[in-house]
């Protein structure tokens, strides 16, 4: 593969950032995060502009787009990260627990999201992108790296037969899953296959 790895900020990011609400739209239904954005009532609100805006907003947004060049150059797998100072609602939420575990926001780079086309999974692309998104926080200064991963139950009846636990890839990436945790509403698959907005349990990774 001829794979293309871009670092986007500033105006850069404000023009293709509407691309990382392509992907969560199309991909964030899958366990475990079962994301319903692209339900006809979710539509009726902007909550994905709402989302993005923060990140045009933020001067320590980075925007990571990964093109496949044999491919005409089309995107594969797409990442974002900033400052954990600037999760606002992170340090809302948990500023105590944070505290308490030593971590300080200024020194920690934030990852947002990492989405990849399924074809392009378990090629090795994650650990590229990830390589990226930490030298993007480490010229801003930051030493250590952190991300939130949706936390369900084991027994949860929506987990696909098969499904290959993230722990274990986080953790091959050199991160430990902390004790803190926050939780964030979205509109989410059910077990019966409806949509309901409810609370999502998310748990606090750092890097070893």
């Amino acid at each position: 593969m001829n794979i293309d790895i871009q670092t986007h900020h500033g105006e850069s990011l404000a023009a293709e950032i509407g691309k990382l609400s392509e992907f969560r739209l199309r991909y964030f239904r899958e366990y475990p995060y079962l994301y319903a954005g692209m339900e006809e009532h979710v539509q009726k609100y902007d909550a994905e502009q709402k989302y993005i805006a923060r990140y045009i907003a933020d001067p320590t947004a980075r925007l990571i787009l990964v093109r496949d060049m044999d491919a005409d150059g089309e995107i594969v797998g797409i990442a974002i990260g900033t400052m954990l100072s600037y999760e606002q609602e992170i340090l809302r939420q948990a500023s105590e627990q944070l505290y308490r575990y030593g971590i300080v926001p200024e020194q920690f780079f934030y990852f947002g999201e990492m989405i990849f086309v399924p074809e392009y999974r378990n090629k090795g692309l994650g650990r590229q992108t990830l390589k990226t998104l930490k030298n993007a926080g480490k010229e801003q200064g930051c030493s250590r790296f952190c991300f939130l991963a949706v936390d369900r139950e084991p027994n949860d009846v929506r987990r696909p037969v098969g499904y290959v636990d993230s722990e274990m890839i986080f953790q091959k990436f050199g991160f430990e899953k902390t004790d803190i945790a926050v939780s964030f509403d979205w509109p989410t698959v059910q077990a019966d296959g409806s949509v309901k907005t409810v609370a999502n349990r998310l748990a606090f990774w750092v890097d070893r």
